[in-house]
């Protein structure tokens, strides 16, 4: 009897010290949309309501992080836990009374999703002393999509591959990805979109000496979208190049193995638009400024 009432107090501590929370913070997750690239990173926007009387410090003081995640992956009628492969540590946020603060979160790094399937994640916020508040679900999908090219390369003593992707992150919008992966080491390291493509018009690729990826791909009507990328996947510089006189650009290989961007008519927004006309010819792709492009 003495154990059932032990078992029974501590179900009403827990439950007293729920509510507790709940009545101090108000917390709730979003995605910015519903379908995600596999290895893409799926950011959650976390708002946080400080609905208490007094102002509120999140802190990691008590040994475990102040902010944590709960993600499951829904197969049928079954949410199967997904376990967090990295720990995380926030920094200690204060909330004044009635304020909220928004925390943009990518949990990729954090789960590491390695199938598609339908998903979903709920945050978790833990209040010293008080119990936690864990918000909704917030369902999301991920999916493989469809792979146009790949190609293996000798990276630094060790086998990258790269590979280029069809997505369609909206259903009215398709787009070019970019995928870096180390095989051996287990290491994505990048897998990012470059932009709108044009549907069923595969894109031009070259590397050049330096290991650098310079990929041209059609945008829309006439127009193409260049972007040269670093061994890692980093992007160095993107412009725009439309086709002129009726000759579309494309990527060739000068004599020094260098990559060019032939014909078309290249949009730099550092050119007077009465000077453009200048800029036809064999563009040095390789010799570009490099720009700083998410």
């Amino acid at each position: 009897m003495r154990c059932r009432n032990l078992a029974v107090l501590g179900a009403f501590w827990f439950l007293a010290a729920s509510s507790l929370a709940t009545a101090q913070i108000q917390v709730t997750a979003q995605t910015q949309r519903t379908n995600y690239l596999l290895y893409e990173r799926v950011d959650v926007m976390v708002t946080i309501q400080n609905r208490g009387d007094t102002d509120l410090v999140l802190n990691n003081n008590e040994g475990h992080p102040w902010l944590s995640f709960l993600v499951n992956q829904r197969r049928q009628q079954n949410h199967l836990p997904i376990r967090q492969e990295r720990n995380s540590e926030y920094q200690s946020l204060t909330l004044k009374m009635g304020e909220s603060k928004t925390l943009d979160i990518n949990i990729t790094p954090l789960f590491s999703f390695r199938e598609e399937g339908n998903y979903d994640a709920a945050v978790v916020i833990d209040l010293p002393g008080q119990g936690q508040v864990v918000s909704e679900s917030v369902p999301f999908t991920v999916l493989k999509g469809h792979q146009i090219w790949s190609q293996s390369r000798p990276v630094d003593g060790s086998q990258r591959l790269y590979s280029l992707l069809r997505f369609s992150p909206q259903p009215d919008s398709t787009k070019l990805y970019l995928r870096v992966e180390g095989p051996t080491e287990n290491i994505v390291y990048a897998n990012l979109a470059l932009g709108e493509i044009a549907a069923y018009v595969d894109p031009g690729i070259q590397f050049d000496p330096q290991g650098n990826l310079h990929i041209l791909h059609p945008i829309a009507l006439g127009t193409y979208l260049y972007t040269r990328i670093d061994p890692d996947g980093k992007i160095l510089h993107q412009n725009i190049f439309k086709t002129f006189h009726e000759i579309a650009p494309r990527l060739v290989k000068v004599e020094d193995g260098n990559v060019a961007v032939t014909g078309g008519l290249e949009e730099d927004p550092n050119t007077p638009r009465e000077r453009l006309s200048d800029a036809q010819g064999v563009k040095q792709a390789s010799q570009h400024p490099a720009a700083s492009v998410r």
